[in-house]
């Protein structure tokens, strides 16, 4: 797990914070029929959905806020 200080703006002073990956919406998502789940596992499985689609944040191990830190290009 990655930990570092970076300036937090709601504490508006360095803090110590964590990366925190979550997984992008899919268009599966919205579909909630055992179809429509059985399509986004599918979709996941042949995509390696776990890894492919993620969202990197940096949150706040003081006041708990988020911070969305996508870095670089997509398949960098």
């Amino acid at each position: 797990m990655f930990t570092g200080k970076h300036h937090c703006q709601s504490c508006n002073k360095e803090t110590i914070h964590k990366e925190v990956l979550i997984r992008k919406p899919s268009s599966y998502d919205q579909q909630p029929t055992f179809l429509g789940r059985f399509k986004l596992l599918l979709h996941s499985f042949i995509n390696g959905g776990h890894y492919y689609d993620m969202d990197r944040y940096i949150a706040c191990q003081t006041c708990g806020q988020r911070k969305l830190d996508n870095k670089g290009s997509e398949f960098e």
